[in-house]
Parts: structure tokens; C-alpha cells; sequence
């Protein structure tokens, strides 16, 4: 047997356009002059909204939650489409009636833009059933904290409105395949001695199945017992139990600093979408199956009890293969948690879109001074900068060079160099003597650690080298200069003296 429907609920008052919702039902198992739970069914018509929470107000004392006549429950992220049931517990005075009583909600949410927003009230009812009576026995509370997909207790109330017995047997048999009493469909409960107008309540452990969502769930109670030497049976009786909605978490705020061929961090936030409180949260990066872009240097992040409602920050440190393609890419997370009783549990699959950016160099070179003239050798300047985000340690360096240029010392060796951080190394190229004036490649790379001890190698570099042509020898080369216009000098007044003494002579 399915779930019994939920009350039919009607919407008053018009949604603000960028955050509609309509309730889907309804369902409520309060008995009047007791207790009991209310359940709503909400699907977001509108756009994406999230810290989305819900508020429902009774306008009569009669019918009221607890001492307060508002409850609110928060629901987190709400997705275009997505359905959400919140449960309430409910109480109803002795002078409640077994009749309609009009309800309010409403949704407040964030916005896209940050604005926050709020609905306009939707109307619902809500009817208090008579007390649940078998014969001589009044039940006069029902409450439950099973989840969707989880196991927990239902707690039955019974007053004996009668005389007293002895040897009562309380049994509880589930009346849907939704819900089950641990491997069995039923189960019992023994008082030896329950007194006239004596008040016990009965747990019994059920668990419900994941497809288990909002409305009221149906069980059969009976009761045996003995009075004055005989045994007696009351006729079975449906009650309904209200399950909570299936434990939830969602993963916003992703930042991805992840590069191929290079290591980043993936940060972002959890959240506990309720509706209970989640014990020792630790949340787990799934394995990528098949896929070795990503090797995470840690799988998992503690994040302690995570309150309904609350968000902790999270980050994994990556390291993204040579292979790996540059773009958006899906990571799996899931939440270990323990539930009320303690047990071990784990949410869903919580998939996310990350980027992963195009690889970034490990180094930035710039050539200071990098020209030889032909038939010489000079000292070429390299500045290296670290263009990663991270401290690299004992990078060596090494220079090849192919004909007509030639190295003497092509090694280099920079200690340490911290994001950003600049180093000059140096290195003695030369040129053969027939060498044309142009431009000619040098190549360098380096080999460095990084900071978990890993050596890596970069691929090569290539650095321009200019070769000029040699100074100009003899008389001019020798007189260029300020120098040379002084030998000039001297040059002409020698021979103005032997012009001179030539003349004289004749």
C-alpha cells in the first residue's frame, strides 16, 4: 500500500515572478487534545533561488506549533522544478474541532542578483482528527524522526481510558511497503501492569525507503491484554506517520585554481539542507574512475557537525597531468555523516562543474643582454622569473646552442625562487668568426622541485641571441672616437711641418 494523500491545498495572494512556488500537498495526523506532525510539499515554478526557507503561521490558537502559531524551516538551495517537503510538528487543543483551519506559507529566498525576496502567502488547511480509539485505549500523541532513506523511532502515546490490565501487548504492523518495522512488518511492545488513565508511549525502530516523500504513511495498532483472567484484543486501528524528508547537502561558491600540468586547489562550501543536524561531516572527493587528469593529494575534508542550514568552507589540493584538456570539467563529492542513533551514513552523489585553465609556463624569461659579435664571445643575461604560484627550489638550468654559435658553461643553478620572485643567471656564448650578422636561437631549460619534493622538467625555452659584425680594423677602426680625432689632429699639423721644411728647402 502507497502513501495516504495529503489534504488538497489551494494558493492565495501572487508569487514575485523570479521566485514562484505552488504547493503540492498537504498532509497532517494531529489528534485533537494531542500531537502530532504537518507536512508541505513545495515545487519551485520559478528560477533558481538559494538560503531559501519556509514559514507557515496558523491563525488559531486552536491548532498551533507548540507555544508558537509560526514555524520555519530552512531549505537551502532550491533548484527550477525541484519538489521540497518540510515536516512540522503540530499540536491541537482539547477544544479544537474536527474541522478545517486555514494555514499560511510563505517562501523567502535569495535572488541571483543577492536581492532577497519573499512570496506572498499560500493557503492551506489543516484538520485535527479524532483521537485515535481502540475500544478502552485513546492514542493521544504520534511523533517520528524517520528520514527518507534512513532508519529511526515512531513514538506512539496510549492512554488506557479504561480499568486497569495486565500482560498488554501494544503491536504496530506497517500497512505500506515504504515503510517497514526493521526485517519484519510488524512489532510489539509488553506492559505487565497499565493502570486506569495511565498515559505510556511506545517506540518502535522503522525504516523507510529513499522513495518515501511527504504525506501521511499508514499503520495498523492493535492491543491485547488482560483483565479479570481474560485475554482481550482490540480491533485494529489505522494510524499515520509522517516520515522527514531524506537528509540533503548541496556544494556552491566553487573556485577552481586548477592549470594543466601544473598543481591548484578546489574551494567551496557545503551545506546541510536539513533536516536534521549531521554529526562528524566529512566530506569525500569521489575517485575519478578511468581518469587520471586529476590526482588529489587529499580525498577527504573533515567538517565536523554541520547544524540544518549550515555551511562550512572545504578546499582539495590537485595536482592536473601534462595531458589533461584545458575547460570545464565535473567533480563527484559526497558527505559521510552519522545519523541521530549514530549510525554511519552518506548522502548522494553532490556533482560539480570546474574549470580547469590552459597550462601557464613554469618560468618567464627575458633576455637583458643578448648579443655576440662575430668571432668573439660575450656574456648573455637571462632574468628568470617563477610564474607559478608556489615556492620552486633548486632549479638548474641548462643552455644548448647549435652552430655557428657555441657555450662554454651551459649550466646555471638559482637556489630558491618564490611566486613572482626574479633571478639573473649568465651565461658565456660565442660566435664563430664567418658568423653573418642576424639573429639565432638559444635554448634553456630547467629542471626544479616542487614544494612536496617532486623534481620536474620544463620543456625548453628558446632565447634570440643577436650576433653583429666585428669592429672594423686598421687606421680608421683606430681612429674612431674621440681619441681619434686627436691622432687626426697631430696627422695634420706633421704634415703641415714637413710641407713646410719641403718648402724652405728649395
Amino acid at each position: 500500500m502507497g502513501r495516504t494523500a495529503g489534504t488538497a491545498a489551494s494558493q492565495q495572494g501572487t508569487p514575485n515572478p523570479t521566485g514562484s512556488f505552488s504547493i503540492v500537498s498537504t498532509a497532517s495526523n494531529v489528534p485533537i487534545n494531542g500531537s502530532g506532525n504537518l507536512s508541505i510539499t513545495f515545487v519551485n515554478t520559478g528560477r533558481d533561488v538559494s538560503n531559501a526557507s519556509i514559514r507557515v503561521r496558523s491563525p488559531n490558537e486552536s491548532v498551533r506549533f507548540g507555544p508558537s502559531q509560526t514555524a520555519s524551516k530552512f531549505v537551502g538551495n532550491w533548484s527550477k522544478g525541484e519538489r521540497i517537503t518540510v515536516k512540522f510538528g503540530l499540536l491541537a487543543e482539547e477544544f479544537a474541532r474536527s474541522e478545517n483551519y486555514p494555514f499560511q506559507a510563505r517562501v523567502s529566498y535569495t535572488t541571483a542578483n543577492g536581492s532577497r525576496e519573499r512570496t506572498e502567502p499560500y493557503t492551506f488547511d489543516v484538520r485535527p482528527t479524532e483521537r485515535v480509539r481502540l475500544e478502552r485505549f485513546e492514542v493521544t500523541a504520534i511523533s517520528s524522526n524517520v528520514q527518507a532513506g534512513d532508519t529511526g523511532t515512531v513514538s506512539l502515546t496510549v492512554e488506557n481510558t479504561g480499568r486497569d490490565v495486565h500482560d498488554a501487548v501494544v503491536s504496530l504492523q506497517s500497512a505500506n511497503e515504504q515503510l517497514s518495522l526493521g526485517r519484519s512488518p510488524n512489532a510489539s511492545q509488553f506492559v505487565s501492569r497499565w493502570s486506569s488513565n495511565e498515559r505510556r508511549t511506545f517506540q518502535y525502530r522503522v525504516t523507510a525507503s529513499n522513495d518515501t516523500v511527504g504525506g501521511n504513511y499508514p499503520f495498523s495498532l492493535s492491543i491485547s491484554y488482560r483483565e479479570n483472567g481474560t485475554r482481550n484484543r482490540t480491533n485494529p486501528h489505522l494510524v499515520g506517520i509522517i516520515p522527514d524528508p531524506e537528509q540533503s547537502f548541496s556544494v556552491g561558491n566553487l573556485h577552481s585554481t586548477l592549470r594543466v600540468g601544473q598543481q591548484g586547489f578546489v574551494s567551496g562550501t557545503v551545506t546541510n539542507e536539513g533536516p536534521q543536524r549531521a554529526p562528524n561531516a566529512v566530506l569525500v572527493l569521489a575517485p575519478q574512475r578511468g581518469n587520471t587528469t586529476f590526482s588529489p593529494t587529499e580525498t577527504e575534508y573533515a567538517l565536523g557537525t554541520l547544524d540544518s542550514g549550515e555551511s562550512k568552507p572545504f578546499d582539495f589540493r590537485i595536482d592536473v597531468s601534462d595531458t589533461a584538456d584545458r575547460g570545464p570539467r565535473q567533480l563527484s563529492f559526497v558527505v559521510r555523516y552519522q545519523n541521530q542513533d549514530g549510525d554511519p551514513r552518506q548522502s548522494k552523489s553532490l556533482d560539480a562543474q570546474i574549470d580547469v585553465h590552459p597550462r601557464k609556463d613554469e618560468f618567464r624569461i627575458d633576455a637583458n643582454r643578448a648579443s655576440v659579435e662575430a668571432g668573439s664571445t660575450g656574456t648573455v643575461s637571462l632574468v628568470v622569473t617563477n610564474n607559478r604560484n608556489e615556492t620552486l627550489r633548486n632549479i638548474d638550468a641548462q643552455a644548448f646552442v647549435d652552430s655557428p654559435l657555441t657555450v662554454n658553461d651551459n649550466e646555471a643553478f638559482i637556489p630558491k625562487l618564490e611566486p613572482n620572485q626574479s633571478a639573473t643567471i649568465r651565461f658565456d656564448i660565442g660566435a664563430d668568426g664567418g658568423t653573418l650578422p642576424n639573429t639565432y636561437p638559444a635554448s634553456v631549460d630547467f629542471q626544479y622541485d616542487t614544494p612536496d619534493g617532486e623534481t620536474k622538467l620544463t620543456d625548453t625555452y628558446s632565447v634570440p641571441v643577436r650576433v653583429t659584425s666585428p669592429e672594423r680594423g686598421g687606421v680608421l677602426s683606430f681612429v674612431s672616437g674621440s681619441n681619434g680625432i686627436l691622432v687626426l689632429l697631430g696627422i695634420a699639423v706633421l704634415l703641415v711641418l714637413v710641407a713646410v721644411f719641403v718648402l724652405r728647402r728649395r
